[in-house]
């Protein structure tokens, strides 16, 4: 086979000057090839650094937040609450510091520990919008079953059984949480009182066959004996 034979390069033609110019632009591409690698490698350098400051401002953030609630979970659940003064004192400090915390790091259960000082703190409006606005943020199915119970405990409080039984009925068709099976009870019993007893009775029933191993099961049968 017959050897290929290479053309020269058009711009080189063997003077001394077309050498130079040849030298001259290979200096060129690798001084633009540098500055090529040196502005990829300090983009990278400022993003591995932003990166760093979020992550370690983010970890200060979360520190900072968890302390406050740890702070303020000591207060809520203080053995001083038999003296109606100090607990009162108590949880005007917890609620400070929840919001704090809240202020610092979003988190539904610190909401819904602010919606529990207001209403400790007999701020029945306050704790029901906070647990309003805590059912329209999150979808934590160990949280939300929590508030919609304490939302109608509080309308309870204010004998409104009519937003009371609404919250239990929101609270009853949840798919997954807990007190399920006592919002059908606490539906039934304020139905009851309504004198709704066919109402009532259905109530009672579906909490047998949904739950038949509910501790609640017993006094629902007692009742349908009644």
């Amino acid at each position: 086979m017959p050897k290929v034979i290479k053309k020269r390069s058009e711009k080189f033609d063997g003077s001394d000057e077309s050498l130079q110019e040849t030298v001259e632009d290979i200096r060129d591409r690798i001084k633009e090839r540098q500055r090529t690698l040196v502005i990829g490698l300090a983009v990278v350098l400022v993003l591995i650094i932003a990166v760093g400051g979020f992550y370690m401002y983010n970890k200060s953030q979360s520190s900072k937040a968890t302390g406050l609630q740890r702070e303020a979970y000591m207060l809520f659940y203080s053995d001083n609450a038999a003296q109606p003064s100090v607990a009162g004192e108590n949880y005007k400090k917890a609620l400070d510091l929840f919001r704090k915390s809240y202020d610092v790091k979003k988190k539904a259960d610190v909401l819904l520990y602010i919606a529990y000082c207001q209403d400790a703190l007999g701020s029945y409006d306050d704790a029901i919008k906070t647990l309003k606005e805590l059912n329209e943020k999150y979808t934590d199915p160990r949280i939300i079953p929590l508030a919609y119970y304490k939302m109608a405990e509080i309308y309870l409080k204010k004998n409104d059984s009519t937003n009371a039984l609404a919250a239990l009925n929101t609270l009853a068709g949840l798919k997954d949480g807990i007190f399920l099976d006592m919002a059908l009870m606490e539906s039934a019993k304020i139905l009851e009182s309504q004198g709704k007893t066919d109402d009532a009775k259905a109530k009672y029933k579906e909490l047998i066959a949904k739950y038949p191993n509910s501790a609640l099961v017993g006094e629902a049968k007692a009742r349908l004996a009644e």
